[in-house]
């Protein structure tokens, strides 16, 4: 009997008790709340990076826009800058070419009125401004091919006085009346054009056309 009791009681000595079992799982109730707290905390910090990422992204993405609109502001501001600049000075060179060509003209009027009178002093004035050129310098003479010279508004006055080219546009040399000798309308009428039909004539016709003795009506 002896030995059939200590059989039973190592038995009951090698089995878990409901004690030791309800620890077992406190301990591991606890390390599981241990890591879930722990999983948590990464998935807070994961959170808290991604959202600084995040923010600093958006950022940078504002920070380009307000760059790419600052530049593009500039670039417009830059265009908008040379097309005044631009419109200023072509109406600015507008503005000299129109006192160049009224100066040009004033000073070959004043030329062929001193050499011709009435509708020849205005067909020679545009012989003469053909000869004259405005520089920096001020009104220039050239010569017939356009080349700028050293000769004075006097001297081309009187290149045109002694040129037999325009001798029928000069005064007291226009013919008149059927008695006038020397030309090709003697006995008739001089030849007459409109201003729009002589200058529309080519150049060396226009020299004929004043050799001849015509004359230039409105």
């Amino acid at each position: 009997m002896n030995e059939a009791g200590e059989g039973e009681g190592g038995g009951e000595g090698g089995e878990v008790t409901v004690e030791q079992l309800q620890a077992q799982m406190a301990e591991m109730q606890k390390s599981n709340e241990s890591l879930k707290a722990k999983n948590e905390e990464l998935l807070t910090e994961t959170k808290k990076a991604k959202n600084i990422r995040r923010e600093a992204e958006e950022k940078a993405r504002k920070a380009a826009e307000e760059k790419a609109k600052a530049d593009g502001d500039h670039e417009q501001l830059y265009k908008s800058s040379e097309e005044a600049r631009r419109k200023l000075e072509e109406e600015l060179n507008g503005l000299k070419g129109t006192i160049a060509n009224k100066e040009r003209d004033n000073a070959a009027m004043k030329i062929a009125t001193e050499l011709a009178d009435g509708d020849n002093a205005a067909l020679l004035s545009e012989f003469v401004s053909k000869r004259l050129k405005f520089t920096e310098e001020g009104l220039k003479v050239t010569d017939e091919k356009g080349d700028l010279t050293v000769s004075s508004l006097t001297d081309l006055k009187e290149s045109f006085k002694n040129d037999p080219r325009y001798a029928a546009l000069l005064k007291g040399n226009q013919s008149s009346g059927g008695g006038a000798s020397g030309g090709s309308n003697s006995g008739g009428a001089a030849k007459q054009k409109t201003r729009a039909e002589f200058e529309a004539l080519a150049p060396a016709d226009q020299m004929k056309f004043i050799k001849d003795g015509g004359i230039t009506v409105d």
